[in-house]
């Protein structure tokens, strides 16, 4: 087994809507690939904030005569969600779109995590994208670790 990326950031939201990509090197063609990803925190806990990002999202999506309709309080908790996808030197491999905040993710030749396709990476370039789609809280902390071969470093 081999580690292939141990990486570490935080996201705001400015970030929401991004993505941040890494390009990792594989010498030689990788029969199974595993991820571990986490972030924290998922959720909002601050209902003043949430109530007041929740209004503008109301009322920048909803005719204000049909906002009167809507209780803020059915749209908590807010949440936090990043999620990764994969390309290989083939192009796209798959994509863990799931709220889990702590995830291990599997590649083999002949099984993958939901969302991913099973099969070789090929030697190359292996591109790793961490899909920012909403941070909420005033920042979010995340920790990716990416091994070829078998069990936990």
């Amino acid at each position: 087994m081999k580690t292939l990326l141990i990486a570490e950031g935080t996201v705001t939201p400015s970030c929401s809507k991004s993505h941040i990509t890494y390009t990792l090197h594989l010498p030689k063609d990788c029969h199974e690939l595993h991820v571990e990803f986490a972030y924290d925190p998922k959720k909002l806990e601050d209902e003043g904030q949430a109530e007041a990002l929740i209004r503008e999202g109301l009322n920048q999506y909803i005719l204000e005569e049909h906002r009167a309709s809507y209780n803020w309080r059915e749209f908590l908790p807010l949440q936090n969600l990043l999620t990764l996808s994969f390309d290989d030197e083939h192009g796209f491999r798959g994509a863990g779109h799931r709220h889990d905040p702590v995830q291990h993710l599997t590649v083999t030749t002949t099984e993958a995590s939901p969302g991913f396709t099973p099969g070789v990476f090929p030697r190359g370039q292996l591109k790793i994208m961490l899909n920012v789609h909403c941070v909420v809280t005033e920042e979010c902390r995340y920790r990716l670790k990416v091994w070829d071969g078998g069990a936990e470093l």
